[in-house]
């Protein structure tokens, strides 16, 4: 092996090591996260006053998310991700938007979150279903979000991308250091074009724990 390739070599093995240490801490960050989540459900789910102070926190990044993708109240949603305390769902109830259904693919997250809704009187507006993202029937909605929790991700936007109805908005959150993930599968379907990007790093989200919210639109 001439030097030349050896070095080129020594680069390519040097490459392949980096890009392994990072999808490891891409890994370990979005399983805190998701834990981050699972706990603060639970303990709102439980915990009036935990919920709260949830409410008032998370919530208000996700009352921002509904200004600013410009979600009509008249819309039909579907949350792919709700959990045992289903924050988005209850917050879009509380701007008036006519018809809210969540999915969990955890039947006790299931029933938890239906006892959340029944405690809140919101059964009239929201609907807590048992269902996986990656298969689930999406053509009916005029509005999908895809919470950053929701896996396998990729897989999911497959099937928000090629079977949500045309004019439909799909709202996608994910954190920042995976964001190379979202962005590619945007490129690969020219159909859905990204409106905007929103940023949110509320507390504990400190970065790098932070996630954007992609407003994206299927022509």
């Amino acid at each position: 092996m001439s030097a030349s390739q050896n070095e080129q070599c020594t680069k390519q093995s040097a490459e392949f090591r980096q890009n392994i240490f990072r999808r490891f801490a891409v890994y370990k960050i979005k399983k805190t996260s998701n834990l981050f989540w699972e706990v603060a459900d639970d303990w709102s789910y439980k915990n009036e006053k935990i919920a709260r102070y949830y409410d008032k926190t998370i919530g208000g990044d996700y009352e921002r998310e509904y200004n600013e993708c410009g979600i009509p109240p008249d819309s039909k949603v579907l949350h792919i991700g709700c959990g045992a305390y289903p924050l988005t769902e209850m917050t879009l109830a509380q701007a008036n938007v006519r018809s809210i259904v969540g999915i969990d693919h955890t039947p006790i997250t299931v029933q938890r979150a239906r006892e959340v809704i029944r405690r809140r009187n919101l059964q009239r507006k929201i609907s807590i279903e048992y269902g996986d993202g990656i298969d689930y029937p999406v053509e009916d909605f005029d509005v999908i979000i895809a919470s950053s929790c929701s896996l396998p991700k990729v897989l999911i936007l497959r099937n928000l991308f090629s079977t949500a109805k045309h004019g439909s908005k799909i709202i996608v959150r994910e954190l920042d250091i995976d964001a190379g993930a979202i962005l590619s599968s945007i490129k690969t379907y020219p159909g859905i074009s990204l409106e905007k990007c929103l940023h949110h790093n509320p507390f504990p989200f400190i970065e790098p724990m932070g996630w954007s919210t992609y407003c994206l639109q299927k022509k």
